[in-house]
């Protein structure tokens, strides 16, 4: 009795075990939950999920992936899907480069690289209205210039480019809305926005001035007198920081 009972003690604690044992190896093997997600995550087409176009340079790209970053900040899974679109389009460029044979811009062909002078101007052009209201203001700064000729018209050409300037790169690259939701990069981006504001304004000044200030140094260095009035010299140097700081608003970041 003792071993018959000691028998079915042992045979009726063996079998919950070797049930569960056979319950639970078919469990983990039909439910692969990392293969499901990679081949969702592969099936997305790169430039829908940046939204741009097939033909969008490296530029573009860049931009739409900060913007879709900023836009998704608070979503993981959609800031999984930029990131793999961003990767994509990298290393398809990457891929390109290597093969050879194939004409790539070298904004995507080198997009690997560091660029030399990052802080240079970026092609970028602003929207209609933009252009014509900073041209419609430079513009009668220089009609005011013509009116009472001075240099200081210039400076104030600069700070015209400079505010637009800092328009357009908040317009590319939005501060955060919430300061405590921000991370450390975009925490950061309103005053990098305004200190690359005035830089291109300050680039843009003094090339115009240097350049639109040919007749002065004709005069200067040949010793000669161009029937040019003092005043024409003055308001040529307003004409080009003018114009220089309203190209650099319309069509550069």
């Amino acid at each position: 009795m003792l071993a018959g009972r000691s028998f079915g003690l042992h045979h009726s604690a063996a079998k919950p075990v070797v049930s569960q044992a056979r319950l639970g190896a078919p469990q983990l093997c039909r439910v692969p939950i990392r293969p499901v997600v990679c081949q969702a995550a592969a099936s997305d087409d790169p430039f829908q999920v940046l939204g741009i176009k097939p033909d969008a340079d490296q530029q573009e790209i860049t931009r739409a992936y900060n913007r879709k970053r900023y836009e998704h900040r608070n979503n993981t899974s959609m800031i999984q899907k930029v990131e793999a679109a961003h990767g994509q389009l990298v290393l398809s460029a990457f891929n390109a480069r290597l093969q050879g044979g194939k004409t790539i811009p070298k904004s995507i062909k080198y997009a690997d690289r560091e660029p030399l002078f990052p802080w240079r101007p970026k092609r970028w052009d602003a929207t209609p209205k933009i252009v014509m209201i900073f041209g419609a203001l430079q513009l009668g700064m220089l009609a005011f210039s013509m009116q009472a000729p001075n240099v200081s018209k210039a400076m104030a050409c600069m700070l015209i480019g400079i505010a637009g300037n800092v328009m357009k790169q908040n317009a590319i690259f939005p501060p955060p809305e919430d300061p405590d939701m921000a991370t450390e990069e975009e925490s950061g981006r309103a005053g990098r926005n305004f200190v690359r504001g005035v830089i291109l304004g300050l680039m843009a000044t003094f090339s115009g001035i240097l350049l639109f200030s040919f007749p002065e140094y004709v005069q200067q260095i040949f010793n000669i007198t161009l029937p040019v009035p003092p005043s024409a010299i003055v308001t040529l140097k307003v004409a080009g920081s003018a114009i220089f700081n309203w190209v650099m608003t319309a069509f550069y970041y």
